[in-house]
């Protein structure tokens, strides 16, 4: 597979860094000779200097013979017109492309296709990571909250401390614990190394917890396992820009939302976009100001402005007053070992909330719902079972018959959209969506494969 990334920036650089070492020819493309150097200093990739909206330099970064192009530059526009050309110019089978101002994605559905502008699969950054902070806010406790098959299983992350009654007690105890409920503990990150674990592997404080459950249950299973019993009530988001303004739409009713910012102007613009936000003019790195808007009585305080140090300090000093959890988008890779220390309860890396649409793209063997995990070390996706003429090598087999790389396991599966409890003599059918989890991503290719259809004897002998 040939794979071409327009944009060098951080969401280009996180897209070549997740795909360089999976066997994909990649070429990166940029206007700054200097972001270029970065890259190929770091990554395994070819990489050109130059106008991605030239042919002739999209020529030379080879796509005529390109599968999939990838638009990530700062310009929609940009990223508009090289699809354009790559459609009409090199018929490159697939475009994606980062698209993120409202005038364009409001009429997405009549502008983005092949006889307007032929743009596969849109990215919007800003949406992705909306829906991502609203999901740890409405799920208490959790790191992260990943959806398969329309909601009906959920992948969530969550960090053990010493007061959670799970500390210390195997999975075969916490099968007990919940008693009815089912909910599989998938992998667990500890000192650096991630665990397939097994019914006597022990919990252990300052785990990284991976379990998956039904999405009606997943809030149940952080009560009983992590003592997460209150919803949380007041949350506070420090920055107006897009990702504030939409954190605040998709709360504002159920919660007690306030919104600051420092621009007089963009407070007179969120309190007409907004309806039950309580909109504040203010600087949210005065500890005065933040104890006037009783921060010790919020229960999260989320940072989202477009500055690292802003929001990283902003909520170091919301948890010092008080403040019961706090979020903060962090952008830059550097930042990313202080924010494990504990200092901010959830750090939100803008890149890796959107790599996941990408790389559903890129993946072969109708695989789609693509999550990756633990900064690139993991990944999580759900694969349809074919069983329409053509099938794969996996149905009709037990599951402790599919033969999986080491490291890589099935943890869901839904079947007419019901979540079926996986067990080894679970027979896999045609139209099953099955969630997997891989630990090695050097080996997606193998299990890829798994998931593609099988030729039909007729089509062997021809070959």
């Amino acid at each position: 597979m040939k794979i071409i990334i327009l944009g060098a920036g951080k969401v280009g650089f996180t897209v070549a860094s997740n795909l360089s070492n999976e066997h994909i020819d990649i070429t990166l493309v940029d206007n700054d000779q200097s972001v270029i150097d970065a890259a190929c200093e770091r990554l395994d990739i070819s990489a050109i200097c130059g106008n991605v909206t030239h042919p002739d330099v999209l020529e030379s970064a080879g796509v005529k013979n390109a599968d999939i192009i990838i638009a990530v530059t700062d310009s929609d526009e940009t990223n508009m017109m090289a699809c354009q050309i790559a459609h009409h110019l090199f018929n490159v089978p697939q475009k994606i492309a980062r698209v993120r101002a409202p005038a364009f994605l409001d009429v997405q559905h009549k502008l983005f296709n092949a006889q307007a502008i032929p743009i596969d699969t849109i990215i919007n950054p800003e949406q992705e990571i909306v829906n991502f902070i609203k999901n740890l806010i409405l799920h208490p406790g959790a790191q992260q909250v990943l959806s398969f098959k329309d909601g009906s299983l959920n992948l969530v992350e969550t960090k053990c401390t010493s007061k959670d009654q799970m500390v210390g007690k195997s999975l075969k105890d916490l099968t007990l614990l919940l008693g009815d409920l089912y909910a599989r503990i998938a992998s667990i990150y500890r000192e650096g190394k991630i665990i397939i674990p097994t019914h006597q592997t022990v919990i252990q404080s300052g785990d990284r917890v991976f379990f998956i459950a039904p999405s009606g249950d997943i809030q149940t299973v952080l009560n009983t396992l992590f003592n997460q019993s209150k919803p949380y009530k007041r949350l506070i988001i420090a920055g107006g820009g897009r990702i504030g303004l939409g954190l605040a739409k998709e709360l504002e009713n159920t919660l007690q939302v306030k919104i600051i910012t420092k621009s007089p102007k963009r407070a007179y613009e969120l309190s007409d976009k907004l309806d039950n936000t309580i909109v504040l003019c203010g600087d949210p790195t005065d500890e005065t100001f933040l104890l006037e808007e009783n921060i010790d009585r919020t229960d999260v305080f989320c940072t989202t402005t477009s500055d690292d140090e802003t929001n990283i300090l902003c909520s170091m000093l919301a948890k010092s007053l008080g403040a019961s959890v706090v979020m903060s988008l962090v952008d830059r890779n550097a930042y990313m070992s202080m924010m494990d220390n504990g200092s901010i309860d959830n750090a939100i890396y803008p890149q890796h909330t959107t790599i996941g649409k990408i790389l559903s793209q890129v993946r072969q063997g109708d695989i789609s719902n693509v999550h990756s995990l633990l900064r690139g070390k993991a990944e999580a996706f759900e694969a349809t079972v074919q069983d329409n003429g053509t099938k794969s090598s996996i149905t009709g087999k037990i599951v402790r018959d599919i033969k999986l790389p080491e490291g890589t396991v099935i943890i869901g599966l839904v079947r007419d959209n019901q979540s079926i409890p996986v067990k080894n003599d679970l027979l896999v059918q045609g139209g099953d969506h099955i969630i997997v989890f891989v630990s090695d991503k050097t080996l997606i290719h193998q299990v890829e494969a798994l998931f593609k259809p099988e030729q039909s004897i007729l089509s062997k002998l021809i070959n």
